[in-house]
């Protein structure tokens, strides 16, 4: 029987859906003695709370649900999209303002992939939008070798991996002037998903850049910089997955 109750979440995702930290983080927060319910401490992770009820403390000072925020980051190769990193590499947190309140990546880009990456504190929003179908992807890549017809057309049926159900149909425009660069069109988005597609055929990604998360395009957002959604994108996006459960 589960214990928690309608309208009742663990701490730890309490403290994620206000915007506060990302669950790992609230389970720091949690454990290292810094959070209070209703005025009494509270060292479970997965105590039952009501995030909208609940009088929620953490070193004291009461949170509340932060204002939704979603930034498009410009990620450069050479960094990953973790908040610290075991081996000391530079990450998409290292990018941002100081100032800004916590905001969680949705989604993945690898090591050696750049392009747009969005970050949000809205933990509906990321998952409606990570989810399979929630909103397409647009990649620019490079391979070591010209892309075949037969590989192309396997890639547009829906390619069968190692591992998993047959993937979603992927969009394949191939360069008519260079065969070894398309743009890849994903409707979901499964762990290392092109990297992996390439090398089914013995290739090997040189570069993986990815242009498009549904409505909201990298334009010319200098690598390593990042900005705020404006309204209106804010309102595009939200749309896009409005109809995701």
């Amino acid at each position: 029987m589960s214990r928690y109750s309608k309208g009742t979440v663990s701490l730890e995702r309490a403290l994620s859906k206000l915007g506060i930290a990302s669950r790992t983080e609230a389970r720091r927060l949690i454990l290292g003695r810094h959070v209070m319910v209703d005025g009494r401490p509270v060292r479970d992770p997965l105590f039952a709370v009501n995030p909208e009820r609940a009088r929620i403390e953490v070193d004291g000072q009461r949170v509340a649900k932060a204002k939704p925020l979603v930034l498009a980051l410009h990620k450069p190769v050479g960094v990953v999209t973790t908040r610290s990193d075991e081996l000391g590499r530079r990450t998409v947190y290292d990018l941002l303002p100081a100032e800004l309140p916590f905001v969680g990546p949705v989604g993945r880009l690898d090591y050696e992939s750049s392009g747009l990456l969005l970050l949000t504190n809205d933990s509906r929003l990321a998952d409606r939008i990570a989810s399979p179908g929630g909103c397409e992807k647009v990649y620019e890549v490079t391979i070591d070798q010209p892309l075949s017809a037969a590989a192309v057309a396997a890639f547009r049926a829906g390619l069968q991996l190692e591992d998993g159900p047959p993937l979603a149909p992927v969009e394949v425009a191939v360069d008519p002037g260079d065969p070894t660069h398309a743009r890849f069109t994903l409707h979901e988005g499964r762990n290392r998903q092109i990297r992996r597609m390439c090398g089914a055929f013995g290739w090997a990604v040189t570069a993986l850049h990815r242009i498009r998360i549904g409505p909201i395009t990298l334009g010319a957002l200098a690598s390593g910089a990042s900005r705020p959604l404006t309204a209106a994108e804010d309102a595009a996006l939200r749309a896009a997955v409005a109809t995701r459960p």
